[in-house]
């Protein structure tokens, strides 16, 4: 069996190009140290399931065969989105399970997303027990297939009941195609779906809605059948996007200041998590609403683990990852975060427009990415820390963020792609122009022979 490349272990979750970084080979040999894993956690079942991904059926049939062989028990889904997984891993005694997805990576990509005994393991973690000698053991475990998706729905239904709204759904030919449709319809909506069909391929547009050039076919036929929202997720489900019945992009900080309303109405003095990301307004309405406002690294790894530290109700990531923790289980979930956004819209009686006018007027940026050398982002991240004149309040929660006077800047490396991440907000226009040319102009002397084209 090949040897694992080191560089695919993110600090969240196992990320790589098929089949050069990773293939059926490398997935057996990671399931042998899952197993080992399971082993010292006296875990013997897991759940396990794949995204839309081409590469998926082959990856998810090694992963069990591999887990099998090594005496663990799987529990396959088949194709599933990761709330889906999540949630019948919750279901579990064992409370575990094994995503196979590339989440919102170009289609080449594939990874693993992972649960044990409830919390959830870093790829780093993985690799590490990849380095033991690990014997297979005389037990075999055994497979079945299950079919969880009717049970998720009834569940929520029976919170959760609208009959009023007209809703645009783009799956963006991801797993949640399978899912998001026949929720919204089960909670009373009245639903249009556009590329809900499952196709690995992404023919139409990639599955990212934090990504405005993604959401143009959403906003153009939420116009055109007059809905009263457009619903948009990545590949595996669990990442939300949103535009009002005029078009306007409604951004995941955004919902977590309308949910963080919502929830601590009736969480007095909760924390709410969020990431470096979000904006400055969030964890000043969490002050305003009686919350105790949590700035958290970026990934769902850092996110659930301080839910679990805190007792959070709720986190949430600027790039549309949303975990409910209060009256739902704490894992991010996509279609489950759209219905409580409708959930709000119908308590108030008010459209997502009415609802982003309630908010605080916002000149930002939306996540702005450069793309580097994989094994360069960290270092880079370093030395800018290091060498560069900034002037500011710093925060090093993850990467480098800087507040001045009248805005702030982010600036880290991505877990999951080879990239550098920034966003930028400030009091007004002519200011956050200023704060973005500054601080990108200081980045430059870092990477003289990048060509920055922020996107």
């Amino acid at each position: 069996m090949s040897e694992l490349i080191e560089s695919i272990f993110r600090e969240y979750d196992i990320r790589g190009i098929f089949p050069d970084e990773l293939n059926e080979d490398s997935i057996a040999k990671i399931a042998q140290s899952i197993a080992h894993k399971c082993n010292k956690e006296s875990v013997d079942e897991v759940v396990i399931a794949r995204d839309g991904r081409l590469s998926g059926p082959s990856l998810l049939e090694s992963l069990q065969k591999s887990l099998n062989a090594n005496g663990i028990n799987t529990i396959n889904l088949g194709l599933a989105t990761s709330p889906l997984l999540y949630y019948a891993a919750k279901k579990q005694p064992s409370k575990s399970g094994i995503m196979i997805t590339g989440s919102h990576n170009p289609k080449n990509y594939n990874g693993i997303k992972l649960v044990i005994d409830d919390k959830p393991v870093s790829g780093t973690e993985i690799f590490g027990l990849s380095k033991t000698d690990i014997s297979s053991g005389n037990s075999k475990g055994e497979n079945r297939f299950l079919d969880i998706k009717d049970d998720y729905i009834t569940e929520v239904k029976n919170s959760f009941n609208f009959k009023k709204f007209k809703v645009v759904i783009d799956c963006g030919n991801g797993a949640a195609g399978i899912i998001a449709p026949d929720l919204l319809r089960a909670v009373g909506c009245e639903v249009i779906e556009i590329f809900c069909d499952v196709d690995g391929n992404f023919p139409n547009h990639h599955p990212d809605p934090g990504k405005e050039k993604n959401l143009v076919d959403l906003v153009r036929k939420v116009k055109e059948v007059s809905a009263d929202i457009g619903i948009a997720f990545d590949g595996d489900g669990d990442r939300l996007g949103a535009v009002t019945s005029s078009g306007r992009l409604i951004y995941p900080d955004q919902m977590m200041m309308l949910f963080s309303k919502k929830i601590l109405s009736n969480e007095v003095g909760k924390t709410i998590v969020y990431d470096v990301k979000c904006s400055e307004f969030l964890p000043q309405i969490i002050k305003e609403n009686n919350g105790i406002p949590f700035m958290s690294p970026t990934g769902h790894f850092h996110i659930k683990n301080n839910i679990k530290k805190h007792s959070a109700p709720l986190g949430g990531e600027m790039s549309g990852h949303i975990f409910f923790n209060d009256i739902w289980y704490g894992f991010d979930d996509g279609h489950y975060s759209a219905v409580r956004l409708l959930e709000i819209m119908d308590d108030l009686n008010l459209s997502l427009d009415d609802l982003l006018d309630s908010l605080p007027v916002s000149y930002s940026t939306p996540e702005l990415n450069i793309d580097v050398p994989e094994e360069s982002k960290f270092k880079i991240i370093e030395e800018f820390i290091e060498n560069a004149s900034i002037d500011g309040e710093k925060d090093f929660t993850d990467g480098l963020r800087v507040s001045f006077g009248n805005g702030w800047a982010l600036l880290r490396a991505s877990n999951t792609t080879p990239r550098l991440v920034l966003r930028f907000e400030a009091d007004n226009q002519e200011s956050l122009e200023m704060i973005q040319k500054t601080f990108v102009e200081e980045l430059k002397k870092f990477l003289p022979n990048e060509d920055i084209n922020l996107e």
